[in-house]
């Protein structure tokens, strides 16, 4: 099983990945998004990794989110899950994005994901 460090390191390089892209000239937001979204995956599973759960799938993952005290309903609702629906939009309904969407709405949820994490996990989120 991945542990925090290779978790946070997964979700740096995700990060990484959808940073490397021009905003405003790429064709390919949709994968950037998705970027965005796997980045909170491993941020979520790297907290996970400390209490020594790694879910298997998606949607245990997303049973444990909504259970965890840490966690819980609200930071499900508010920062995992509207990143999750962005992604599957663009994923499976053909969603087009906008950089001004992608920079104003989705970028801040991930950054809601990591200053809620940041308190539970011991190496700093940068």
């Amino acid at each position: 099983m991945p542990t925090l460090q290779e978790h946070l390191d997964k979700a740096r390089h995700n990060e990484n990945y959808y940073q490397s892209f021009d905003l405003d000239n790429t064709p390919y937001l949709d994968w950037v998004v998705n970027g965005i979204f796997y980045s909170a995956v491993h941020y979520v599973d790297a907290y996970f990794a400390t209490n020594r759960f790694h879910p298997r799938d998606h949607l245990r993952r997303i049973v444990r989110i909504t259970e965890d005290n840490n966690l819980g309903r609200l930071f499900y609702e508010n920062c995992y899950r509207p990143i999750d629906q962005h992604s599957k939009a663009g994923r499976y309904n053909m969603r087009i994005f906008t950089s001004i969407e992608v920079r104003q709405d989705i970028i801040p949820l991930l950054s809601g994901v990591k200053q809620h994490l940041q308190q539970f996990i011991n190496i700093p989120i940068p």
